[in-house]
């Protein structure tokens, strides 16, 4: 009876999921299309872009095992890719719990204990938007930002990064961590993290954020003519848009918050018709890249550990 409604829940999550895809995909692809601007693509940029990006998330998914590792918990690497990729697509979602919820559940089902499956998540969330925030203000500075915020995208952005990194570091200690459990009644439901695999996460972050800049750069060559994009730019761009669309919870995947403020940031640069355009192209090839990162564990089905 568990495993049929187990099976029901999968089916009308993924339901839902595919329904945000396919209508978002779509909607972004007519964006696409209606833009003023010439088209150039050229495919081995795109494929190369893509190959970053998925790169990425291959260090990403290093990060996760190693805050993992710090609490004496382990998953294969195969294992960890595959609810990497998989609990991602719940970002499409409205609501920003459905990743976390469900790279948590998915890792107990492996044999991961619930405390460090559902920690780990939150801690490389947590590391995630702190870095992007720090990059964002580093990258294309305050003007840019307090433009997207109207005056107050600066200070937003040096709060939100010291918050969520004093978070983050605040789990190494074992007296707070100690303290948590007592308020939430379970003592021994949060442990501490090691510091050095918190120093693994977030590095991962970092060269993570770097790549996606990278990424975005070789997506403009292969999509736009004439557009010249430095990296620092694009990075600062990908990673203020990403976080910013982060914090509207309600909207899938920061849809539309996203795009317009990839396009405030990029648009003195190269121009608004071709920042609009790059905008959705981004939107379009991220979500070709999730699905296409997510498809062949869809596909290819392995039996969850049994841990009885």
């Amino acid at each position: 009876m568990r495993k049929t409604s187990w099976r029901i829940a999968q089916a009308v999550v993924g339901a839902i999921i595919l329904f945000f895809l396919v209508r978002k995909f779509l909607e972004n692809w007519h964006k696409v299309q209606d833009q003023p601007i010439q088209w150039d693509l050229h495919w081995e940029f795109i494929a190369a872009s893509l190959i970053v990006t998925w790169a990425m998330y291959g260090v990403l998914i290093w990060g996760w095992r190693t805050v993992l590792e710090g609490w004496r918990e382990s998953l294969r690497i195969i294992d960890a890719a595959r609810i990497w990729t998989i609990s991602s697509l719940g970002g499409y979602i409205p609501g920003k719990v459905w990743s976390i919820a469900g790279m948590a559940l998915m890792a107990q089902q492996r044999g991961v204990s619930g405390t460090a499956a559902t920690g780990s998540a939150v801690i490389m969330q947590l590391i995630s938007i702190a870095t992007g925030a720090m990059i964002a203000l580093v990258l294309v500075g305050t003007p840019l930002l307090d433009r997207v915020l109207g005056g107050w995208g600066s200070i937003a952005a040096m709060i939100l990064a010291a918050v969520t990194l004093i978070g983050a570091v605040a789990l190494t200690s074992p007296s707070l961590t100690r303290r948590i459990g007592f308020l939430l009644r379970r003592p021994d439901a949060v442990r501490p993290v090691e510091p050095g695999a918190l120093a693994g996460a977030l590095v991962a972050n970092l060269v993570a954020w770097a790549g996606y800049g990278i990424a975005l750069q070789l997506l403009g060559l292969g999509t736009l003519h004439g557009v010249e994009l430095s990296w620092s730019t694009a990075t600062g761009a990908f990673a203020a848009s990403y976080v910013i669309g982060y914090v509207f919870v309600l909207l899938p995947a920061g849809f539309g918050v996203r795009e317009a403020v990839m396009i405030t940031i990029l648009t003195p640069s190269i121009g608004v018709g071709p920042a609009a355009a790059l905008a959705a192209a981004s939107r379009v090839v991220l979500t070709v890249n999730q699905v296409g990162a997510a498809l062949p564990f869809l596909l290819f089905r392995s039996q969850p550990r049994d841990i009885t």
